[in-house]
C-alpha cells in the first residue's frame, strides 16, 4: 500500500491522483472487504508532457480512468492468496481492452520494493504486508503516498447511491490517516487471532483443554514425556509468534497497555503485563515446549 510523487523519471507514467483513480478502476471497489489498496503515483518521464492524460468520466468509469494507460500492481504473496488480485486484475483489463496491467506476487515486499520507492519508480499499487512490510510512517513522511479521497469518495461500485467510504467497516479510514485528514492506507480485510488446539492430541494424552495457563504447561509437561510438542507455528517467520503474543498481552494488562504500545509511549514496552507474558513465552521455549524445527528455534 503507498505510492509516490507525481514526477516521473524515464517512462510514461501518471500523477497520484491518476492512479488514485487506476486504483478504483482495478476493481477493487467492488469488493470492500477485500480488495482495497492504497494507490502508487507512477514515476517515469521527465514532465508533465509524460504524464498519461485522464480519460472520460463516465458512470461506468467515475474517476475518469484513463483507458490505455499501462499499470503495475505488486501483492504480497500471503494467505489470501493470489486468486482475488489476478480476478480484480481480469476486470481491469475487461473494463480497459487497451490498458495492460503488470501483475507479480512477492513475499520479499521490502527488499523489492524499497529500492524502486527511493529511486522514484515504485509500481503503481502495492499490497504493503508480511514480514518484509515497509514502514508506512516512513514513506508518508516522506510524501512518496497517495491521498485516496477521491477514492473513497468516488460511487461504490455495488451501489452507486454510497461513496466507498461508506461500505467500509468503522475505523478503517481513521487507520489509514497520520496526523491530518488524508487517507494514505486502505486496510482491507479483517482477521481474528487465536490460538488452535488439537483434540485429538489431547486425547492421546488423556487430558481435557487446558482453562489456565498453568494447567496448559502441564499438559506440555506430560505431552513432552511421551515425545509430543506441545507448541508450534506455520510459516517460515517467527513473525507469527506476536499474533497470540499480542492478545495475552492485551488480556493480562488490558487495552490501555495495547495502546501505550501503537502510540509509542515511553517505557509501552515495559508494563508489568508486557514483561510476564514475555517471561511466559520465553518459559515454552526453555522447557522445550515447542517443536524443534519451528522458526526461529
Amino acid at each position: 500500500m503507498g505510492s509516490t510523487s507525481a514526477e516521473n523519471h524515464g517512462r510514461p507514467g501518471t500523477g497520484r491522483r491518476d492512479l488514485i483513480k487506476r486504483s478504483a478502476a482495478l476493481g477493487l471497489i467492488s469488493a470492500p472487504a477485500l480488495g482495497f489498496l492504497s494507490a502508487c503515483a507512477s514515476s517515469g518521464g521527465g514532465g508533465d508532457e509524460d504524464k498519461a492524460k485522464a480519460g472520460k468520466k463516465t458512470a461506468k468509469n467515475p474517476l475518469a480512468v484513463n483507458d490505455t494507460a499501462q499499470m503495475e500492481f505488486v501483492l504480497f504473496d500471503g494467505g489470501f492468496g493470489k486468486e482475488y488480485a489476478e480476478d480484480a486484475v481480469k476486470i481491469y483489463e475487461k473494463n480497459f481492452p487497451g490498458a495492460k496491467v503488470k501483475f507479480a506476487a512477492t513475499q520479499k515486499i521490502q527488499s523489492t520494493l524499497q529500492p524502486r520507492f527511493n529511486q522514484g519508480t515504485p509500481p503503481d499499487l502495492i499490497d504493503n504486508s508480511g514480514a518484509e512490510q515497509m514502514d508506512m510512517g516512513v514513506l508518508v513522511g516522506k510524501n512518496q503516498l497517495a491521498d485516496l479521497t477521491p477514492l473513497l469518495d468516488a460511487p461504490s461500485y455495488d451501489d452507486p447511491d454510497k461513496k466507498v467510504r461508506d461500505t467500509l467497516r468503522p475505523g478503517i479510514v481513521e487507520m489509514g490517516q497520520f496526523d491530518g485528514n488524508p487517507v494514505w492506507i486502505l486496510y482491507y480485510a479483517y482477521t481474528v487471532y487465536g490460538v488452535w488446539y488439537s483434540q485429538k492430541a489431547l486425547d492421546s494424552l488423556d487430558e481435557q483443554y487446558p482453562e489456565t495457563w498453568d494447567q496448559m504447561l502441564a499438559v506440555c509437561a506430560k505431552a513432552k514425556k511421551k515425545g509430543m510438542a506441545g507448541w508450534t507455528y506455520a510459516g517460515k517467520y517467527p513473525y507469527y509468534i506476536p499474533f497470540s503474543l499480542y492478545p495475552m498481552i492485551g488480556k493480562v494488562g488490558g487495552r490501555d497497555v495495547l495502546d501505550a504500545i501503537d502510540n509509542l509511549e515511553p517505557n509501552a514496552w515495559k508494563h508489568p503485563a508486557v514483561k510476564a507474558c514475555f517471561e511466559a513465552y520465553y518459559e515454552l521455549y526453555k522447557k522445550g515446549y515447542v517443536l524443534k524445527g519451528t522458526p526461529g528455534l
